[in-house]
């Protein structure tokens, strides 16, 4: 099977960057190898876009959801078997159901 297609929504991409902001605060060399993580996480994805876990109790939508650093939920998309859309990037201190 060939890697699928990455596509960030623009509401993944502002999540980075809020996550990334909050780091760097504290740490700025940790706030870049986050961000570098995520987007190695995003390449693992799109090679093996089924080790995302649909979370039924979360949101009715057709979306998997993929754990970063015990803290962090990847939230993406298939879509037709060609592209892996990120949809958001959330912490798992946020109301994610009500946010979805």
């Amino acid at each position: 099977m060939n890697d699928l297609e990455l596509e960030i929504t623009s509401k993944a991409y502002n999540d980075i960057e809020i996550i990334s902001d909050y780091i760097a605060k504290d740490n700025k060399t940790a706030a870049t190898k986050f961000i570098k993580l995520f987007y190695k996480t995003f390449k693992t994805l799109c090679k093996h876009p089924h080790l995302g876990k649909s979370r039924e109790d979360f949101t009715y939508l057709d979306v998997k959801f993929y754990i970063v650093k015990k803290n962090y939920l990847i939230i993406y998309r298939i879509i037709d078997n060609k592209t892996l859309r990120i949809l958001r990037i959330l912490t798992t201190y946020q109301d994610v159901c009500s946010i979805l």
